[in-house]
């Protein structure tokens, strides 16, 4: 059996505790995540910031470095 993570362990006190109409629209949302796989550069940037690190950038920052290449 594989070992669960925390965030997997949290994830089924969860859905355990949905009431039933939410269950359908859980189940779907987590159906189309399977769709949805980060690639290995989204999936380190994503290790990177669970373990405290990484850059923080708001979204002005982002938009003005959008509009500074135009």
């Amino acid at each position: 059996m594989l070992t669960q993570t925390v965030e997997r362990q949290e994830l089924h006190q969860v859905i355990d505790t949905l009431p039933d109409d939410r269950v359908g629209v859980t189940l779907d949302f987590v159906r189309n995540l399977r769709n949805e796989i980060p690639n290995a550069e989204t999936r380190e940037a994503m290790a990177e910031l669970r373990a405290g690190k990484g850059e923080r950038v708001t979204i002005d920052q982002i938009m003005a470095e959008l509009n500074a290449e135009n």
